[in-house]
This record gives structure tokens, sequence and C-alpha cells, in this order.
């Protein structure tokens, strides 16, 4: 048995006896379950319970032609076509579910008084996560400052969102393009967003909205130090270094290539 791709059906969520029963069958053809104990050298009562739960993830076939039931495993093509297709749902599903139970909780949160607030936190993921629910919440322009034009799904459905119902948009790109970023800013122009471009050594990526809110991601050696504030003065001030940046920078051209 094939431990390494043992372990590759794990990560499909298949358990070590599911994935074995699976392989055996791929290697050998329909069997028995007895012969499937046999080969695999899984207890007879366990393999009937994997090949319930390989049913129920529909990637084998039962014959009843026989005198003993015998199974036969789906193609791995389509067997992994299924896999995937049912893990979409349930993530779809989870998505779904976690929507209505943060709103429910939202609900219940205790209402904060703007304080020019200054808040900390780390991770390149949590800045784009912060950027995404400051998009969902702007209504009259969104500013950003970054090397990498970097995307996650919640970012590029709530800019999208925030283009259609009229927020301005602007992004500065303050590095050279690679073939990734370059792809990146061409997504971005395409959904209406205006991006000028503008060569700085080192450059904390930010964002502000509305006069409100802003974040900023600060690099070090092992982490990215995220700052969140609606401190006025603050905001007021890295406004006035976007536009300011802004007017110094040339414009991006859609057609444009790495440099």
């Amino acid at each position: 048995m094939n431990e390494k791709l043992v372990q590759e059906l794990n990560d499909l969520s298949l358990s070590n006896y599911e994935a074995k029963v699976y392989l055996t069958l791929v290697s050998k053809g329909p069997l028995t379950a007895f012969e499937i104990s046999e080969a695999t050298k899984i207890p007879y009562p366990k393999v009937y319970e994997a090949i319930n739960k390989l049913k129920i993830k529909n990637i084998v076939e039962i014959s009843l032609e026989t005198k003993h039931k015998k199974f036969k495993a789906v193609e791995p093509f389509i067997a992994f076509q299924r896999l995937v297709r049912k893990k979409e749902e349930e993530i779809a599903e989870l998505k779904n579910k976690t929507k209505e139970i943060s709103e429910l909780i939202e609900k219940q949160r205790f209402p904060e008084k703007p304080e020019g607030r200054i808040w900390v936190s780390q991770g390149d993921r949590e800045f784009l996560e912060r950027v995404s629910v400051m998009a969902a919440k702007a209504n009259h322009y969104a500013y950003g400052i970054t090397r990498k034009f970097s995307r996650i799904a919640e970012l590029d459905e709530e800019v999208i969102r925030a283009a259609k119902r009229g927020v301005k948009v602007k992004l500065i790109g303050t590095a050279n393009f690679d073939r990734i970023s370059l792809a990146r800013a061409h997504w971005y122009t395409a959904n209406n967003i205006e991006i000028r471009i503008i060569e700085l050594e080192e450059q904390p990526r930010i964002c502000l909205i509305d006069g409100k809110e802003v974040c900023m991601r600060i690099d070090n050696e092992n982490d990215s130090e995220v700052i969140w504030s609606d401190n006025k003065s603050l905001v007021n001030l890295l406004k006035t270094y976007f536009e300011f940046l802004w007017e110094k920078a040339r414009k991006f051209e859609p057609g444009q290539k790495i440099l």
C-alpha cells in the first residue's frame, strides 16, 4: 500500500481505512468485502464501515449480479471531482451559516463610541480582512497604498460592490511589477479602480475610507504589524499623505507591461 497516496487521500477527507479500501479497489478491480479485508488487513466489520462511507461520498459502486456483493472504485478523475464538489458545497453552506451567525451576534454587540482608538494585530491575512470590512463600510471614497496589489475573495467582493455603489476607489502602487502583481493591477482597473504608480523603497501598506478609518500594515523580519485607527488626526494625516503621493504618481495604463 502506497502510504503517501493514503495521506493524500486523507487530505481529501478520506479516513485511513476509506483510503486503503478505495486504493485497493482501484489497483485490484471489483472485490467482495472479504477480499478487501484480506488484501488490506482491515478487520472485516471495518471494511463494511469504510465502504458505507465511500458510498455516501459516491466514489464506490456495488454489483448485485454475483452471489456475493462486489464493490468497484469509481474512476479517480470522476471520484475526485465529486469529492471537490462536495467540499465546495460544504464551504458554501458554512459561509452562509457564518454570515447568519455573525449578523445575530452583531445585534448583541456593545455599541462602541468613537474615541480616537488605535488597535494593533498581526498578519498579512488580517490586514486584507480588515481592509475588506472597511471597503464594505465606505460611502464616499476608499484609498489604498500597495506593493503587490494583493487580493483575497472577500476583498474582491467588497471592492466590486463599493465601486458599483459609487465609492471612489483609488490605489497607489509603490513597486515595479512582476507577472502576478501586473495581472492583479489589471483586474482592479477592469473593475473601475483608478491606479497610479510611484516607486518607493520602503512604504507601509495603507487603506483609509471616508476620512473616518485607517489601517496600516508595517512589515518586519518575522511578521507584519497591522494598525487600525479611527483617530481623526491620524486619518487626516494619512489622507494628506496619500493625496500628495497621488499627485506625484504616474497613471497606470491598462496595456502596461512588466518593466
